[in-house]
């Protein structure tokens, strides 16, 4: 009995050894020395669908080094799924250029108030690519024309060719797909499945388009010159840069290091992305002021152009119509997203082609003071397969609202160092 004792007392000290050792249960990467954990949730009470966004920086707090040289996402799964983990893609983004990455994401789905185990496998030593399945795309080019800045998600595609608004590139339904560097080289006239210009822009504020106020007066942001028009560029307009190409979030930087109102001058700059799986370009801007007369102070806004024959569905944070520019067409609607909190509705703005539903934001823009803020833009079509554009962009909304909670974040060590150099079994 005393042997007894003595083997269920070893055993037990065994187990608990070993739950210290990896409290968090199984390491499914060997080959990896830590792994960052942490908890998502859905607070809402619809279900949800989106990117998680780690800031790096914040993150690195807990887990030094992170994202490392190769990271690896994985979902734990509920009991009884037939699998005990999933893989998921991921990306890390340097968002400024240094070389350093600032945002680590990747998806997640949840129920309402539905949590989720995650777990990040990151090394500091290992380096490789992970290739997963490319959901979006952005590309420094159109065609012919290289003055132009592009980013799509497999449902509808967007271009900015200046002004800081958004052009649409729209697929016929059954034809999901990355096709605006395709598209670029399509004879616009005619009718193709992959992708076919939807939306006339003109000399509005087309969709998204940013603008300032000063006096009753309305300043735009310049369009680019064509590479094809064969002329020489204006000195002041809107330059590009591809900050992320996938797989998951395709991002857009547009910036005007100076842009000249007068007697004063700013620089503008905004970041345009979109994720795997929506239909909705993300913006966030800053206007700096270089130069600014004293006394001087410009209302800062955005908007969405007039449609023929348009019905408005306006509700907070958006602003919704829906309409037809040519009967060949057919109906397609367009909307913007906004915080409630951090701009209004301000009835219309006029441009040559036509009006311009807007929202400005609270803060005015004066000497030493910069205005930054975000907005979401979407359109729909009705050849895509969506029998009711405004309706659809509605239900867009909540898409684009979507948040979710990250809480308990932890670093684990490998339980077996061992077996990081060597094989993965």
């Amino acid at each position: 009995m005393k042997w007894l004792a003595w083997v269920v007392g070893f055993s037990l000290l065994a187990s608990l050894l070993w739950a210290g050792a990896d409290a968090s249960g199984d390491w499914a990467l060997p080959n990896f020395a830590q792994r960052l954990d942490l908890e998502v949730t859905n607070p809402g009470q619809n279900p949800v669908r989106t990117l998680v966004t780690l800031p790096v920086v914040a993150t690195r707090r807990i887990a030094p080094g992170f994202p490392g040289t190769l990271a690896i996402v994985i979902e734990v799964n509920p009991p009884g799924s037939g699998f005990p983990a999933t893989v998921i893609p991921s990306q890390a983004d340097d968002l400024d250029g240094d070389g350093e990455p600032d945002e680590f994401e990747f998806p997640i789905a949840l129920g309402p108030g539905e949590s989720r185990e995650v777990e990040i496998y990151y090394s500091t030593t290992l380096s490789g690519a992970i290739t997963y399945p490319k959901e979006a795309h952005a590309s420094h080019a159109y065609g012919y024309n290289r003055q132009t800045a592009t980013l799509e998600s497999a449902l509808i595609g967007y271009r900015t060719y200046g002004g800081f608004l958004l052009d649409v590139q729209a697929r016929r339904a059954g034809h999901v797909g990355l096709y605006n560097d395709l598209v670029g080289y399509l004879a616009a006239h005619k009718n193709f499945a992959v992708g076919k210009d939807i939306f006339h822009v003109g000399d509005t504020l087309g969709l998204g388009g940013l603008f300032l106020k000063r006096d009753g007066k309305i300043y735009r942001p310049p369009f680019n010159m064509p590479d094809y028009a064969h002329k020489p560029s204006a000195e002041e307009v809107p330059h590009y840069r591809v900050v992320a190409d996938g797989p998951i979030r395709a991002i857009v930087e547009a910036r005007m290091e100076r842009w000249t109102l007068g007697e004063d001058e700013v620089e503008l700059r905004a970041r345009y992305s979109i994720d795997a799986g929506e239909g909705f370009v993300r913006c966030n801007f800053v206007v700096l002021p270089r130069r600014m007369a004293t006394g001087h102070a410009y209302v800062v806004g955005t908007g969405i152009r007039d449609l023929p024959d348009e019905k408005l569905d306006n509700a907070p944070g958006r602003l919704d119509l829906a309409g037809q520019q040519s009967a060949g067409l057919g109906p397609l609607g367009i909307a913007i997203y906004y915080d409630p909190t951090q701009a209004h509705p301000a009835g219309n703005v006029e441009t040559p082609e036509g009006g311009n539903r807007v929202v400005v934001f609270n803060q005015a823009l004066q000497p030493g003071q910069a205005v930054s803020g975000s907005y979401a833009a979407a359109a729909a079509w009705s050849h895509t397969g969506i029998a009711a554009p405004s309706r659809y962009l509605a239900l867009e909304q909540s898409q684009a609202e979507a948040r979710v909670e990250v809480s308990n974040e932890r670093l684990e060590k490998t339980p077996q160092p061992q077996r990081i150099n060597g094989e993965a079994y």
